[in-house]
Parts: structure tokens; C-alpha cells; sequence
């Protein structure tokens, strides 16, 4: 009897030549996990583990269609490079990619004030330095603003350690002039747990999210992870920024745990307290299962390798069952898009693969306890309605509002007056219909009667807010309003990389053209980690002097102390 089940098939990476090769995804079912088996001709058979949950993996795969959140992309770079040779290798980007950006991300500098041995951009040992001038930087911006038809929003400036640039705010504010809604910083907060008044002068700029590198409570772990122990200066960091005044300024903290098996796998249950400690500027957070680049071992892959399939379990067990769905990302991608149309702001849309990663939230009570957000809304239907919706305004129908009165008991007496009197409004402008009738309808996916809805008015009044201004600051307040997001970013390496995946990535990387410093070249996030960085920036760097690891060791330590004090 056949053992071993084809779930799909895809292209992926040899692990030592980079070559494309053929790859099956597979359900093992003696051993009941889904692997990526391949063989390259020259370097033989190679095999990874994507899941230990084989139900829950072929679930995703249909569950967005199933529920129409589907949609194709009609977003173009300005300029396709022509295809030469093949698609992960000519990014730039080339005509096989099926998703625009929603996140611009621009890599301010390789300089570091840490050398951690887990890293994208191993800026301590690379031998050089890539740092774009601020001309450049504008320059990248100015293209990815130009994206047609539907521009990213989000910007996110990263690096290495952004905070090492000078001028930074100066960039942070130029992002938000050229029309970027939402500009988040990536860093490890070592510049933000020495000053608050530096945290004050992110919030001045502009600054609209943190997202801030967070791999656990204890020394041992930071330790491993990061070579030295930072777990007094990053609580250190949310203390800065909530005396910054990041809640009044409605900047949400999101905590970036890389995530390592046998290492930090155990502070998965105390990230999450911590999220719960400071949910006054902690929005949510975004688990990342470590991306295993360079040359590695199949051993130490095997013994380092975490899935998001084990990042869910390890979720509900320290929550005790807290969430039902762990959605994929591409759920609310026709729903983003209907709640910036609403608004007339601009759009955005998740359009990524299913495998990319997911999300969901933890609701806080009074008590401090969570509960899930199905406890509160029917997620299905209420996305089936978004979808539907969405689908209407891309036809340009107008709704019987009155309909939406079906399968309601007894509903409020100024529902039934705005509905009847919506069905009369031909004449008015077609958005605000479109609004009432949205506000009318998200309503009927609340779950429990009006004592339960007082009960917990403050997720429901919350929540009414987006209906009521469906835009991105509504969201924003949202989620700093004790409703926490918590989801995950799975990137790949050459070993799991999964060519579907790549063409459909959402987070892009913008860089200078080495052959041809008038244009960009716009390059997803996993293919450039895995293929293209070193390459590029080698091509890009500047001649300048880095810091020896001698001297960051020096400062970090510094720094410990005076936290510690």
C-alpha cells in the first residue's frame, strides 16, 4: 500500500548549486507529516519538513477559494526586466510574478551594532558596507509610490540597523510626504532602550509601527540567539515607548521573534505574556520560524527547523485552545481592498500565497484573560460578506439593503429605518451606499445577544468603529485597544523554497540597479535572502569602515549596564 500521498508539485532550489529542480510536496503518512522531496542531478535527493499537521496544511491550501477571497493581481512593476534567465533569477521584477507589493522594504544599511549568528543581512562579518545615500532611498521610494495601478502603502525601512543612520527621521518623513500610510521600522531597539527622547523623536517623525525584534525573557536564549544577553534592555525598549507616548500617538509595536526548534521554541508562551503586559502599544505579533540561509548541514536543518505547523500548536497549548483558525494571510485579501475603497484611501490588497504564513487574534477581557475572536464574531460569514461585497462594487451593483433583514430575529428598529430608507438612495453617490449597506450587513456576523454584546462592548464598539470608518487608523486603534494580532511570516531558504510562493510574495525588497543606477530593481523577499543579496550589495557598497566586533561587544555591554542600573 502506497505510504506517501503528492499534495502538489512545484519548482524549487538545489541547496548547493542554487539550480532549478523539480519538487514534489508530500504527505507521509507513516510518518503523518507533509515534506518537499527533490533531487538535483549533480548534488542528489534532499528532503524538509513543512508540516507536522497534514490536515491543517491541505486545509489552507483551498480554504480562501472556498470562501471567495481569491483575487488576481493586475498590479505591474514600472518597468518588467526582461525574463533571461528565468524566474527566480531574473527578479527586478520579470512578467512571472503574480502579486503586487504591499510592503516596500528598503535595507537603510548592512551596518550593525549587534552580530547575531541568526540573521538576513550578517552585516559583522559581511567585509563590506551597503548603506543607499538618502537620495537613493528617495529615489527607491519614488518608484515603488509609482507602482500602477495600485501602489504599496507600507513602508518598511530595515537593514541591518536602521537606527545607525543619521538620518533617519529625515527619511521617515520623507516617506510619509510621498503618500506611504503606515512607515514601520524594523530594528532591535538598542538605540531605543538608551533614550526615550529618541522613541519621542521616531513619534515625530511620523513613525506609524515598530517592528521590533523580540526572541524571548531569558539570558540563555538571547544569548544564543543574538551572542549576548539583551532581555533587561528590550523590556527596556516598551518602556521607552510607552513613555514616548506611542499609544496617544497610535504607534503600534509589533514583536518580531525569530524562532529557532531547540532553542527559543520554549519562549513561544512568554512572548505572548509579554504582548499581553504591554497590549497598551503592542498591536500584535509576528512569529518567524527561523530562515535557514548560507551553508548549512542537512543535519543542523533538520535539528533547527521549525514549522508554522509546530508554531500553532505551540500557540494553543500555552493558551489553552485559544485560537479555532489559524487564517492564511490571503483571507482578507478582497476585504482590505473594500475597506479602503469605502474610505476612498488607497488601496491594498494580500494577495500572497497560502502557505505564506496566517493570522488571527487574541481578544484581552477585563480579567486580563484571552479569548478567541470567533467568540465574537462568525469569521466565515462575516469574510463571505466582505468578499461578496467587494465583488459588488468591482461590478458597480447596487444591493437590495432590505435583504440583509433575512434570517434576523427581531432586528433593532434603526437598522430596519437605515435599510429601507437605503433601498430609496439611487441618487446618492454610490460609496456611501455602499458604506451603509457594509455597516448593515458586517453587523449580522456578531455573535450572542445584546447582554453579551454589552458584556464585552469594548471589542464590539471597537470593532464598529472599522465599520463605521473602514480605514487604516480605525484598524490601527483596533488592535492598541487590547485586540492583539497574532500571525506569523514563515520565509523560505533554499531548502523548503517553493517557487509558487516566491511569485506571489507581498514584501518586497527595493535596491539601486548596479548596471544601471537610474532605475530600481524590485526583488521579493525570499529570493532576494536567498539568491541575490550578496550579489547586489557587493556591487553597491561603499567604502567605509565598520565597526570591529571587539568594539560592538564594547557598547552593547555598556548598555546592559546602564539598563541594568
Amino acid at each position: 500500500m502506497v505510504k506517501i500521498e503528492t499534495v502538489k508539485r512545484t519548482i524549487s532550489l538545489c541547496p548547493e548549486c542554487l539550480k532549478n529542480i523539480r519538487a514534489e510536496i508530500v504527505w507521509d503518512k507513516d510518518e503523518n507529516k507533509i515534506f518537499m522531496v527533490k533531487s538535483c542531478p549533480e548534488h542528489g535527493d534532499f528532503q524538509d519538513r513543512l508540516s507536522s499537521d497534514p490536515d491543517d496544511f491541505i486545509w489552507q491550501q483551498t480554504y480562501t477559494e472556498t470562501l471567495g477571497s481569491d483575487e488576481e493581481n493586475s498590479t505591474k512593476p514600472v518597468e518588467l526586466l526582461e525574463n533571461i534567465k528565468g524566474c527566480p533569477y531574473s527578479c527586478g521584477l520579470c512578467d512571472q510574478h503574480k502579486s503586487g507589493p504591499c510592503i516596500a522594504l528598503i535595507d537603510l544599511t548592512n551596518r550593525c551594532n549587534l552580530h547575531c549568528p541568526v540573521c538576513f543581512a550578517n552585516s559583522a562579518v559581511a567585509g563590506y558596507v551597503y548603506e543607499p545615500t538618502f537620495e537613493e532611498v528617495v529615489q527607491i521610494m519614488q518608484y515603488f509610490r509609482s507602482i500602477k495601478p495600485i501602489p504599496p502603502i507600507m513602508l518598511q525601512l530595515s537593514g541591518g540597523e536602521p537606527t545607525l543612520r543619521d538620518d533617519l527621521f529625515d527619511i521617515i518623513r520623507k516617506g510619509v510626504k510621498l503618500g506611504f500610510v503606515n512607515v514601520m521600522l524594523t530594528s532591535n531597539g538598542i538605540k531605543l532602550a538608551k533614550s526615550v527622547e529618541y522613541c519621542k523623536q521616531l513619534v515625530d517623525a511620523g513613525l506609524n509601527s515598530l517592528y521590533f525584534s523580540f526572541d524571548g525573557i531569558e539570558s540563555k536564549t538571547w544569548k544564543k540567539m543574538r551572542g549576548v544577553d539583551l532581555s533587561d534592555v528590550k523590556i527596556q525598549v516598551l518602556k521607552n515607548c510607552r513613555s514616548a507616548g506611542f499609544a496617544a500617538a497610535n504607534i503600534g509595536v509589533v514583536l518580531v521573534p525569530t524562532i529557532v526548534n531547540g532553542i527559543n521554541d520554549h519562549e513561544i508562551g512568554n512572548i505572548i505574556d509579554v504582548a499581553r503586559e504591554y497590549s497598551d502599544i503592542v498591536m500584535g505579533i509576528v512569529f518567524q520560524p527561523v530562515s535557514l540561509t548560507g551553508r548549512i548541514s542537512i543535519e543542523d536543518v533538520n535539528k533547527m527547523r521549525y514549522t508554522t505547523s509546530d508554531l500553532k500548536q505551540a500557540i494553543n497549548k500555552h493558551t489553552n485552545g485559544l485560537i479555532h483558525k489559524f487564517y492564511p494571510l490571503s483571507l482578507t485579501s478582497k476585504m482590505t481592498r473594500l475597506i479602503a475603497w469605502l474610505e476612498d484611501e488607497p488601496a491594498f490588497s494580500m494577495t500572497s500565497h497560502q502557505d505564506c504564513g496566517f493570522a488571527t487574534i487574541g481578544v484581552l477581557d477585563d480579567k486580563n484573560n484571552w479569548q478567541s475572536i470567533e467568540d465574537f464574531f462568525e469569521v466565515d460569514g462575516l469574510m463571505k460578506f466582505c468578499n461578496t461585497t467587494y465583488d459588488m462594487v468591482q461590478k458597480r451593483e447596487l444591493p437590495h439593503a432590505t435583504k440583509l433583514l433575512e434570517g434576523m430575529k427581531n432586528p433593532p428598529k434603526i437598522i430596519r429605518t437605515v435599510l429601507n430608507f437605503t433601498d430609496a438612495m439611487t441618487d446618492l453617490a454610490y460609496r456611501q451606499i455602499m458604506k451603509l449597506y457594509f455597516m448593515a450587513g458586517a453587523a449580522r456576523y456578531f455573535k450572542g445577544n445584546i447582554n453579551q454584546i454589552l458584556k464585552n462592548q469594548k471589542t464590539f464598539f471597537n470593532f464598529l468603529k472599522i465599520m463605521w470608518s473602514p480605514n487604516l487608523n480605525s484598524v490601527a486603534g483596533f488592535f492598541l485597544n487590547r485586540n492583539i494580532m497574532i500571525s506569523s511570516m514563515h520565509f523560505q531558504d533554499a531548502y523548503n523554497f517553493d517557487l509558487e510562493r516566491v511569485q506571489r510574495c507581498l514584501v518586497h525588497y527595493g535596491v539601486i540597479n548596479p548596471e544601471d543606477p537610474s532605475k530600481v530593481l524590485e526583488i521579493p523577499f525570499c529570493a532576494m535572502n536567498t539568491l541575490h543579496r550578496s550579489v547586489l550589495e557587493q556591487a553597491l557598497a561603499k567604502k567605509k569602515e565598520t565597526k570591529s566586533i571587539e568594539q560592538l561587544d564594547k557598547e552593547i555591554y555598556e548598555l546592559i549596564e546602564q539598563v541594568s542600573k
